[in-house]
């Protein structure tokens, strides 16, 4: 079966339609980044794209679970200064209630999603089953006439290959791109070889790496985790400032060493 992704513009904004697949949230990903940079949107769009990624990953992941024959819909609005996201599944919903009042824990591999919903958006709310969530969120400089997205950004059709390389006793790898869902399972493997093979400090260079959602920080919360089963630490080297400040907030800084870019 074809995967189904559809796109159409209107007045202001956009509304999408696509096959609950990993692949194609990062094409709408990167085609609302380019239509909000036409729209004037400002700054590096770092909270915007975080909050997309996790609405449309409770979307794909939770609400679909993954099945290509399940759709998502999306709906961007952009008006003066404020941003407007609306996210809906065909599963059967979830008790947001309940997610809300008990957050995950730093020290959790996963659930991380609704924190972060509840963090970089200025107002969460769910319709009364859980399938569906509305966003708002102020955004410097949004403004002027509807036009066509652009090809976006972070396509990763085209992305180079992960560098891992050891230096002075360390493990330093090199993701990419962004340590985003779709990319998580290769990188998974590759951590797998890496903590197999020796029990020395794994340094991970994150020069570029823009974003990292929260499949990916239950990623590297495993790795850390295995590796204090061996004795060894996790570094996250030339962490750019939104990443270090959204690390920081949920108390992973406690966990493992950040360094700034």
């Amino acid at each position: 079966m074809t995967a189904m992704y559809e796109i159409q513009t209107f007045p202001g904004g956009l509304a999408f339609r696509f096959s609950a697949d990993l692949t194609l949230l990062d094409r709408a990903v990167a085609e609302t980044v380019g239509f909000l940079k036409a729209q004037h949107a400002g700054g590096t769009l770092f909270d915007v794209k975080l909050l997309l990624r996790e609405a449309l990953l409770n979307a794909v992941l939770h609400g679909s679970r993954g099945d290509p024959l399940r759709a998502v819909t999306l709906e961007v609005r952009a008006a003066e200064g404020r941003l407007t996201l609306t996210v809906a599944d065909q599963g059967t919903g979830f008790d947001w209630r309940s997610g809300l009042s008990n957050l995950a824990p730093p020290e959790a591999t996963s659930g991380r999603g609704l924190t972060i919903l509840t963090l970089y958006a200025d107002d969460v709310r769910f319709n009364a089953s859980g399938n569906e969530v509305t966003l708002t969120k102020a955004v410097a400089g949004l403004r002027g006439p509807a036009a066509p997205p652009g090809d976006g950004e972070n396509d990763t059709r085209s992305t180079p290959m992960h560098d891992i390389r050891i230096e002075d006793g360390q493990t330093i790898v090199s993701p990419a791109g962004d340590i985003v869902a779709s990319a998580a399972d290769e990188l998974r493997a590759r951590f797998k070889e890496i903590l197999q093979s020796g029990d020395g400090p794994v340094v991970i260079d994150l020069s570029r790496v823009e974003l990292i959602d929260s499949v990916g920080i239950g990623l590297l919360i495993a790795v850390h985790n295995s590796l204090g089963k061996k004795g060894g630490r996790l570094v996250l080297r030339h962490v750019n400032a939104d990443l270090a400040a959204l690390l920081r907030t949920m108390r992973l800084d406690k966990h493992f060493q950040v360094e700034t870019a």
